[in-house]
């Protein structure tokens, strides 16, 4: 065996979806200590969280300080990711929960849903008349169920499969088929009260 060969890092695991997932590769890097690498997860992913976090905090100064915690629960948490799953729903799943923690210390005494609203989205590129649509719509989206508007963010918004969304969620894939059924039926009854001349 060759010195070169003997020092090389063992592969990442291969992933159980069997697509490669780059981010996957730097946690696994920065779970034995590259803190480059991690450094790279953060640039590669502070976007997207922080579109999260805003979307479901409504505000940008706690978007902004949840995302940097996050980030400090996610490195200390290294140990515990499965380089075999995929990295952005361990990420949000633990920032969803930083999110909870927040409102519950913020509004002692105000009941808290299981879950937290988002909105579905065409992401920052769509033009000015899409994106006024899109914001008209999430209006109206924000009466729904709060269960109803997290998951329509990470199905649409983020394009997390249900396994996914599952994940994020902390429950079963075939309970968020359920949810987004019946999420999309009720924005399309909230849409067809408030805004018909959203709907198509």
């Amino acid at each position: 065996m060759s010195p070169v060969s003997a020092v090389a890092p063992a592969p990442p695991p291969a992933p159980l979806t069997g697509r490669y997932d780059p981010l996957a590769a730097l946690a696994t890097r920065a779970r034995r200590g590259d803190d480059a690498a991690f450094t790279e997860l953060v640039r590669a992913t502070s976007d997207r969280l922080f579109q999260f976090l805003y979307r479901l905090s409504g505000h940008a100064q706690d978007a902004e300080d949840l995302a940097q915690e996050t980030y400090l629960k996610a490195y200390r948490a290294l140990d515990r990711y499965d380089p075999r799953r995929p990295f952005l729903p361990w990420l949000f799943t633990i920032a969803r929960r930083s999110l909870l923690n927040h409102r519950r210390a913020a509004r002692p005494c105000e009941p808290l849903p299981e879950e937290l609203p988002a909105r579905p989205s065409a992401g920052p590129d769509a033009n000015s008349a899409d994106g006024d649509a899109l914001e008209h719509l999430w209006r109206v989206a924000r009466g729904l169920h709060p269960r109803y508007h997290h998951v329509l963010w990470l199905y649409y918004g983020e394009g997390f499969d249900t396994r996914q969304v599952a994940a994020v969620l902390k429950t079963r894939p075939l309970v968020v088929k359920v949810l987004l059924h019946r999420a999309r039926r009720a924005l399309l009854a909230a849409l067809r009260r408030h805004r018909p001349d959203l709907l198509p």
